[in-house]
């Protein structure tokens, strides 16, 4: 029951944004945006309802990506995946507090991309 995603990207590094979407599109799913501020990517969530939210924690600007995710879902009812370079302890257990569809270590990789997606993508049926 595989479906094409529609994924807002949230990213401040370009070519770590520009990699992730393309493994995204590679496995056929749309990339409706990249957002480098958490402002931007609350904005853009509403704008482009896409149907996850890949989320840095570590944000350019004031807000993080933990911060973000909470008002992409309060306000638009959208899900995040974390995608993130820091595993610490305490950055882990705040991502995890909010019970994200899921964290993904960077670097990404096609495998565990095409992986995450699909549990997204099978409980968003689910859930239909």
């Amino acid at each position: 029951m595989k479906s094409n995603l529609k994924i807002l990207i949230v990213e401040d590094e370009f070519f770590i944004a520009l990699d992730v979407e393309e493994q995204a599109k590679s496995l056929g799913h749309t990339v409706v945006g990249k957002a480098v501020t958490a402002d931007e990517a609350v904005r853009m969530a509403g704008e482009r309802q896409p149907d996850v939210v890949l989320m840095d924690i570590h944000l350019a600007g004031a807000t993080d990506g933990i911060a973000a995710a909470l008002a992409i879902r309060s306000k638009h009812g959208i899900e995040s995946v974390f995608v993130t370079a820091n595993t610490d302890p305490h950055t882990l257990m705040r991502a995890k507090a909010i019970k994200p569809l899921g964290v993904l270590e960077k670097p990404i990789n096609l495998e565990r991309l095409r992986a995450q997606l699909a549990r997204v993508d099978q409980q968003r049926h689910t859930n239909i």
